[in-house]
């Protein structure tokens, strides 16, 4: 385990600073999060205070549809998970060309687009003007951008040299600080600004310089480097898997895939073939995420069966004593495993060829 203590090597990999990226996003996080509470909305479109109705709920609005694609989306996907305790209408994910066949006047439409260019998430926009959606858009320019000044419509513009997958504190913070000033969510038992302190310290015993036996991260990308990682989270928390996922694939360049329980409990628990991949996959599972005694029972007695099988798998440990703390902090371990896996395959974790290629060819032929 030498060359993930090699600070010269890792160096010479990380020809664009991934690791830089990765170190700065609890501040990231924050300086959005600030200027996000900041948005100006139009009149009307917050919840009037009157006596007959509740004074958590915005009686204005009937759902939430946040449309991105990639890095673009998954801010729009942590923020469901976080606030799903508190939300009181739907909020969808749509990674897609059209939008949900309900949106309509009191429907919020949060356009998230990290270039402002994304193809998807531009027809999405002129869909949600033709139909009276209350929209909000995140973008750092672009058409997107050029459609929200033609059509008057609030955006939160934000300048960031990095690829989306490293800018999620504009596409995250954002949407949370759009939900808390609908009076849709509360975040003060989160504590925002002080666990955001917090998650910079914890941040700190991933970096580069912290030796491999004491540091999680690089525990982990050895555990699962040269195997096919598959990612086990509870469904409630389904985003910060499938970020891994994204992560592992982008910055590593490794095929990996996510499961949710209980959901794995009843399909792919049964797979046995073919035979040949038994000694090729790593399972990884968040801890400390959804402690029930059925969720702990039955992840006991799967990690058991894999034991029977000897297939390896590993406990990825938690941190924090709140939701968003628990969340942000097993995101950054993922992105570090990432990022380390990357440096134990020989790669540069920063440039996405392939995505980039396809991208060009879709908007050359559209």
């Amino acid at each position: 385990m030498t060359l993930l203590n090699d600070l010269k090597q890792i160096k010479k990999m990380d020809k664009e600073n991934m690791a830089e990226l990765i170190a700065g996003m609890a501040e990231q996080c924050l300086a959005a999060y600030r200027r996000a509470k900041k948005i100006k909305l139009p009149e009307g479109w917050i919840f009037s205070g009157r006596s007959h109705l509740p004074k958590d709920r915005n009686d204005l609005l009937k759902n939430i549809v946040v449309s991105g694609m990639g890095g673009s989306a998954i801010g729009g996907e942590l923020s469901k998970d976080l606030a799903s305790g508190e939300l009181k209408i739907p909020l969808i994910i749509n990674r897609n060309w059209n939008l949900p066949a309900l949106v309509d006047k009191e429907t919020l439409a949060i356009l998230v687009s990290f270039s402002g260019n994304t193809q998807e998430t531009i027809f999405c926009a002129r869909q949600a003007v033709k139909k009276g959606a209350k929209i909000i858009v995140l973008a750092s320019g672009g058409k997107l951008a050029e459609i929200a000044k033609k059509e008057k419509i609030p955006v939160f513009l934000f300048k960031c040299p990095s690829p989306p997958r490293a800018g999620l504190g504009y596409t995250f913070m954002p949407i949370i600080a759009i939900l808390e000033k609908f009076n849709l969510i509360k975040t003060s038992q989160w504590q925002i600004e002080k666990s955001l302190g917090l998650i910079k310290k914890f941040n700190q015993t991933f970096y580069p310089e912290v030796p491999t036996e004491k540091n999680r991260a690089k525990y982990l990308a050895y555990f699962i480097f040269d195997h096919l990682p598959v990612i086990i989270a509870p469904e409630k928390f389904a985003s910060i898997a499938r970020r891994w996922k994204t992560q592992i694939a982008e910055n590593s360049k490794n095929f990996a895939f996510f499961e949710t329980s209980p959901e794995i409990f009843h399909n792919s628990i049964e797979s046995q073939f073919p035979l040949r991949l038994k000694d090729e996959i790593a399972f990884l599972f968040f801890e400390a995420l959804e402690k029930t005694h059925e969720m702990q029972k039955s992840v006991l007695a799967f990690q058991k069966l894999l034991d029977k099988n000897n297939i390896r798998w590993e406990k990825v440990p938690g941190f924090g004593n709140n939701l968003f703390i628990k969340m942000l902090s097993l995101v950054l371990l993922g992105d570090w495993v990432s990022f380390y896996l990357a440096i134990l395959n020989k790669i540069d974790p920063t440039p996405v060829e392939r995505i980039q290629w396809l991208k060009h060819h879709i908007t050359r032929n559209t």
